[in-house]
């Protein structure tokens, strides 16, 4: 019997666990795990908490690395490697070095996406300023960590997990924070009477909360970026971090002429 080539694209969560799952499944078959960032199988959800200090140590937060994997279920791990394109009558992926910008193809016989979602950027006027960052990766998070280096003040745009757990991570930082949300609450899938203890609780600790409220530009200050709301009101501060959501990362599949579902 043939060996197997497996390619997987992503090699985060779903990306790692499937390239393990699959070797304990076939000792045998080749399995070769593409990852476009530096980092594979990192703990997402302590990011906020690197930032805030609560991890204190940023390795705490690598679950394991690309060597790690090659010698525990022999692995070709290949970070900063895009890949671009699927050709799935010819079985093959074009990937992209980003360490050297070369391009080359890969041949498969069996492939799993797991590319993860990426962050919600709306159109809004002002919205690529350098200081409107998001959060996603470990680079996204060295990035907030720099730029709030002597910083005072900072802003959260969206009241969801990430968007409380990043006023947190601010405030336990000492930073002034403020979090706006659109809808009436923050935790919409919450109760309102859940909701409002939430509220309370964050104003407890410093945070001022604007309700029903939207960012409907930024703008370029001096030193830092001036959030203009839909109050009317003008918010200056050194960072501001997007928290809108995220949607799935889909450009791959769409290209390669899979079907998507209805919610895509």
């Amino acid at each position: 019997m043939s060996q197997k080539k497996l390619v997987i694209i992503g090699g985060v969560a779903g990306g790692a666990s499937a390239a393990a799952r699959a070797r304990r499944l076939d000792e045998q078959a080749d399995i070769v795990l593409f990852e476009r960032g530096p980092d594979i199988s990192f703990a997402n959800c302590g990011l906020p908490y690197h930032i805030g200090g609560t991890i204190a140590e940023r390795d705490k937060l690598l679950v394991t690395t690309p060597e790690i994997m090659k010698a525990k279920f022999n692995l070709d791990v290949r970070t900063r490697s895009e890949v671009i394109a699927i050709n799935r009558e010819e079985k093959t992926v074009l990937v992209r070095n980003l360490a050297n910008n070369e391009e080359y193809s890969e041949s498969y016989d069996e492939l799993i996406l797991s590319p993860g979602a990426a962050p919600i950027r709306p159109p809004i006027p002002g919205i690529d300023h350098p200081q409107v960052l998001t959060l996603r990766n470990l680079e996204d998070m060295d990035r907030i960590i720099a730029q709030l280096a002597g910083g005072k003040r900072a802003a959260v745009i969206g009241g969801g997990y990430i968007g409380l757990e990043m006023a947190q991570a601010l405030r336990e930082r000492k930073l002034e924070t403020s979090l706006i949300e659109l809808a009436p609450q923050v935790m919409g899938p919450a109760d309102p009477e859940m909701a409002a203890v939430l509220h309370q609780e964050l104003r407890l600790h410093g945070v001022d909360l604007k309700l029903e409220t939207s960012v409907t530009a930024f703008e370029e200050s001096s030193d830092g970026v001036d959030l203009i709301l839909s109050n009317g009101d003008r918010l200056k501060v050194d960072v501001a971090i997007l928290a809108i959501g995220v949607k799935p990362e889909t450009t791959l599949a769409v290209n390669a002429g899979l079907e998507l579902g209805t919610t895509g």
